[in-house]
């Protein structure tokens, strides 16, 4: 029954109470009243999300945009709105919207934090001015397409083929927080909607708590005067556990915001806000109490992040320069640098370049993406009468977890000696296959970083004490490093298979036992050069599943053939960024 009552409560919160669809239309984006003949006669839908309802308006709007009288346009202006249809149908396909954390009522949001663009702000990332919305992001972010007036918007529109009014009608509202929660059966567990409002717990609340007489009277409280908040806002988790806590000014975030783990009372973490913008550092703590990130925020933007590796005891700091680009310095917990270079961002999810770290209620929805399990029937009471329709006993989850944000090292990197204490290793014939302790000798605890699975391959006769390591990588692949110490200097190269060669697993051989080594392989072999680019010593080459097949010992140096030197330019040239090797 409370199933039934949440699905109903979803369908009619979306429309709002609207009796049409043309109606539900209507409150997504008011233009929809210039384009009626375009909407199908029906009774308002049932969407089981709001991603259900931005996609049903896009799809009409597709319809709109391919009816178009286009008798006007230049064959420019039709190319690029050919163009940008099809990136906009891509769009809706992809069901990735923006979400509106800030307002209580429908509004448009151009980019939320999660650095996802509404259509009309996507449209011009897609076309070359993702510069053009991140500008609008930053001076408007809740502007209606209508209202811009900035000369490069006149531009991009003429540009893109579409008129005002069609931009118009594409860009739309978007609602905040669940529109059920308050409702909903999990209701505990979904953040709410910030508003003017107090609400104690119920008798049913207190399952949530041993403690059934806590201090935390409310459920939820928003202190303010006719309907802007001003105060303290809070949404606790039980009678005697806080969840979200922070403050209001006539409207804005202001002070300091901290989240406790659900179900604890442990500090998840803190951040500050200054008129409705992130300023000052946000703290990240494990469920033990440790702090594991801090960002630092200036008027909304992050500048610098740092994480803390706990079980290594390292600290990774982290500047966006650019271009999905960051500056990555890793430290000790000491203070001594034992690493840098550039990372690429790897962003499937379309998050802000920081969040590599679970999302909280602080900055995501996802926690209300509980699983609900439907029923065989639900009653649907549309205006048409009383419908029944089924369901199978399936688990919905309303938003799904977008994937996190990954670092890739690209181009050059430095790393230091962070063991001076490590005497020289003496590899034995049995130890000779054990890469890793080559690597680890003197770099104890980034060495594995350079080449993943360094273990399962055969080091030199001879450990070399270096300093330090100048290491190129392209897309987290290691094409190279240069090993430097005060009376030695030694180059390794490695070459890769490209990845549509490989099978999806490889198994690699022990070179000197029976033991099996599962791994996603991708060496394709690895040797040494000297100074005049020419290859000595040993060479080792696999093939695609990853086993030994050859093994070439040069006793004179021998050059490249021109298909390795092109093979090796290529790599150098796709991770040639901006470096300075200096400590």
């Amino acid at each position: 029954m409370k199933t039934t009552i949440f699905l109903l409560l979803l369908g009619f919160s979306l429309s709002s109470q609207a009796n049409t669809f043309f109606e539900q239309l209507c409150t997504f984006n008011p233009n929809w009243n210039k384009h009626q003949k375009h909407v199908p006669l029906e009774n308002e839908r049932v969407f089981l999300s709001d991603k259900q309802f931005v996609q049903a308006h896009l799809e009409l709007v597709l319809r709109v945009l391919n009816s178009a009288d286009l008798k006007d346009l230049n064959k420019e202006q039709l190319v690029m709105r050919k163009h940008l249809i099809d990136v906009l149908s891509d769009y809706r396909l992809q069901g990735v919207f923006p979400i509106n954390y800030y307002h209580a009522e429908r509004i448009p949001v151009f980019i939320d934090e999660h650095n996802t663009h509404c259509a009309v702000g996507y449209l011009m990332r897609e076309s070359g001015y993702g510069n053009l919305a991140l500008q609008i992001s930053k001076e408007d972010n809740y502007i209606w397409a209508k209202d811009l007036k900035n000369e490069q918007v006149v531009e991009w529109q003429q540009l893109s083929g579409f008129s005002v009014e069609e931009l118009k009608l594409i860009q739309g509202a978007y609602d905040s927080y669940l529109p059920f929660a308050i409702e909903a059966p999990n209701r505990i567990e979904i953040p709410q909607k910030p508003e003017v409002i107090a609400m104690s717990f119920k008798a049913k609340d207190l399952i949530h708590s041993e403690n059934k007489t806590g201090k935390y009277k409310f459920w939820i409280r928003g202190e303010g005067k006719d309907g802007i908040l001003h105060g303290r806002w809070e949404q606790n988790y039980s009678p005697a556990l806080p969840w979200i806590v922070g403050f209001y000014q006539n409207g804005k975030r202001e002070g300091k915001w901290l989240e406790y783990y659900q179900g604890t009372n442990q500090l998840c973490r803190t951040e500050h806000w200054k008129d409705d913008k992130l300023n000052g550092i946000r703290t990240r703590f494990n469920r033990e109490g440790n702090v594991i990130e801090e960002i630092l925020f200036q008027d909304g933007n992050a500048v610098v992040k740092t994480n803390y590796e706990l079980n290594q005891s390292l600290k990774y700091v982290r500047k966006p320069i650019g271009d999905n680009i960051v500056w990555t310095e890793i430290y000790d917990m000491g203070g001594m640098l034992i690493a840098s270079g550039h990372e690429s961002v790897h962003n499937p999810g379309n998050l802000q370049w920081f969040q590599n770290i679970e999302l909280t209620a602080l900055n995501t929805m996802s926690l209300a993406s509980q699983n609900y399990l439907e029923p065989t029937e639900v009653s649907l009471f549309l205006t048409s009468g009383p419908q029944k329709k089924h369901y199978p006993k399936t688990s919905v989850r309303l938003y799904s977890e977008p994937p996190l944000v990954e670092y890739i090292k690209q181009g050059d990197w430095v790393y230091y000696s962070d063991d001076t204490n490590i005497e020289a290793i003496n590899l034995t014939t049995a130890q000779a296959f054990q890469m890793d302790r080559f690597f680890r000798g003197r770099f104890s605890r980034l060495g594995g970083d350079i080449l993943p699975d360094t273990e399962l391959l055969q080091a030199p006769d001879h450990l070399p004490q270096f300093d330090s390591l100048h290491v190129n990588f392209t897309d987290g692949n290691a094409n190279w490093w240069n090993g430097y110490s005060q009376e030695e200097r030694l180059r390794m190269e490695f070459e890769w298979f490209a990845s549509g060669s490989l099978p999806i697993t490889a198994t690699i051989y022990n070179p000197y036992g029976h033991q099996r080594f599962n791994a996603l392989s991708q060496l394709k072999s690895y040797g040494f050069v000297n100074g005049m680019d020419e290859k000595i010593n040993k060479w080792y080459h696999f093939d695609v599943h990853g086993q030994l097949s050859k093994v070439e010992e040069f006793i004179k140096p021998q050059q490249k053939n021109p298909i390795e030197v092109a093979d090796a330019e290529e790599r150098r040239a796709q991770s040639q960024l901006p470096f300075t090797m200096g400590k």
